[in-house]
């Protein structure tokens, strides 16, 4: 692996484009009644209302960071807030639904979600700049 300004940057747009899709994708779920991850450990804490408001900001979040990609950092700190906003609820969803209500069995399926939830809230806080 290099360390070099080149290979950072390569793979920092990976990894925003990455998470930009799960945004968009997860916001739209959310938005038809499912949702991913969070939007359903938000609709099961607080009911359906939570879930599609969570689906807004990922999928306003996603785009922002979609766009980011080409555009640069128009948004300002606007989109540093819904960062903070969808972190927040994802290390609340991991805390719920992973740890609290999680079903370790089988364990190593339980570890592999686990880990993509830790994955998702890490490619959110190192993008939250």
């Amino acid at each position: 692996m290099g360390n070099s300004a080149k290979s950072k940057s390569i793979g920092r747009l990976i990894l925003q484009l990455a998470l930009a899709c799960l945004l968009i994708v997860g916001g739209i779920w959310a938005l038809q009644g499912a949702g991913d991850f969070g939007a359903a450990a938000l609709k099961g804490m607080l009911g359906n209302w939570a879930g599609i408001v969570f689906g807004v900001l990922e999928l306003i979040a996603g785009i922002l960071l979609f766009l980011e990609c080409f555009v640069g950092d128009k948004f300002g700190k606007f989109d540093n807030i819904l960062g903070w906003i969808i972190m927040i609820v994802w290390l609340v969803a991991i805390i719920v639904g992973d740890i609290i209500k999680g079903d370790f069995s089988p364990f190593l399926g339980w570890l592999y979600g686990f880990a993509g939830h830790i994955i998702v809230l890490g490619a959110l806080w190192s993008l939250n700049d």
